[in-house]
């Protein structure tokens, strides 16, 4: 009988651009390299499997319980008295899962934690990424599902938009910008561009520091042009397969300045327009992001405004800016 080895990936409870950005292909590099012949699980958040299935055998979700504990993600943890760490609830439940496949047969079992290799500041913020990133791609069964999901009755072309909220300890997070806004900018995408509008909704938690994305449905623009938006929330065993659906479905993204607008990347040959600001949009040019979409072809990051100053940042010259990266897709213009 053959010696059963185990690699438990995680728990990850981070930030979600960090664990697609550098904990995913940092994992999927070592499995492959140090643990070729081990078998491999990964523990998170749900809905987020199919980013760990083509290097894993199992995803195991945090129940809800454990998820409503989670308030805070920030790096690689969760933000508690000052630092990012894996809470000790996390820990626990690691150690459950490790128990019953010890029941199973395994005789060894190892954990690669989140921080195992420092996700810091110099890693961050280099051209060179440490680990293996890669293109998605939805499931026939999802695609189809997704794109019956977002029919629209008209010959209008559709675009996604990720209207990107958070509240830090009860604060306006430094990016955000004015919902107002973001209702004056999809009126005038429906109204003035004349295409449809899927609204990317990502629920928060009540309480939380986590981002959140609004999907305008309680909005009177929402009511006066629900012909042409459908919000979509995305939640559940199959959300992130169902988003990359999505973008794979739809002309192209718009999303709110975050760091979750490199989601995207990872999706081959999607075009996209980012709203970041001038503290943050040169994170969204490294080298391996632009090895990722082909030297940022059909990838447009206006980051004109300043931390908080974007708030009340023009959506009419939001506007301007996007029908301009809009009208020119079909060029495929590298933008720098």
């Amino acid at each position: 009988m053959s010696y059963k080895k185990l690699l438990i990936i995680g728990p990850w409870c981070g930030e979600f651009c960090y664990e697609l950005s550098w904990w995913i292909p940092e994992v999927r590099k070592v499995r492959k390299t140090e643990f070729a012949d081990w078998d491999a699980i990964a523990v998170g958040f749900e809905g987020r499997k199919v980013l760990y299935e083509d290097f894993t055998q199992k995803y195991h979700p945090y129940s809800k319980e454990i998820d409503d504990t989670l308030m805070y993600p920030a790096t690689y943890g969760e933000h508690i008295n000052g630092q990012d760490i894996i809470p000790d609830n996390l820990k626990d439940f690691v150690v459950k899962i490790a128990e019953s496949y010890q029941l199973l047969g395994y005789e060894e079992i190892r954990v690669w934690w989140p921080g195992t290799f420092p996700i810091s500041a110099q890693r961050t913020m280099s051209n060179e990424l440490f680990g293996e990133p890669r293109h998605y791609e939805a499931k026939k069964e999802i695609l189809d599902l997704v794109k019956k999901e977002i029919h629209f009755d008209n010959n209008r072309e559709t675009v996604a938009v990720m209207a990107r909220i958070r509240y830090r300890m009860g604060s306006v997070c430094r990016l955000d910008w004015n919902p107002k806004h973001w209702e004056t900018f999809i009126d005038m995408l429906v109204n003035d561009l004349k295409v449809n509008v899927v609204m990317i909704g990502i629920p928060r938690k009540e309480g939380s520091s986590a981002g959140g994305a609004l999907s305008m449905k309680d909005t009177d623009m929402y009511k006066k042009n629900k012909d042409n938006i459908k919000p979509i929330v995305f939640s559940g065993e199959d959300s992130v397969e169902r988003q990359i659906a999505l973008l794979q479905s739809t002309k192209c993204s718009i999303y709110g300045a975050s760091g979750t607008a490199v989601f995207p990347f990872f999706i081959k040959d999607a075009p996209t327009f980012t709203q970041q600001t001038k503290q943050e949009g040169f994170r969204l040019k490294f080298k391996w992001e632009r090895d990722l979409t082909n030297n940022l072809k059909n990838v447009k990051v206006f980051d004109k405004y300043d931390n908080h100053k974007i708030y009340e940042s023009p959506p009419e010259e939001l506007f301007e800016e996007f029908k301009k990266f809009y009208n020119n897709i079909d060029k495929g213009i590298c933008y720098e």
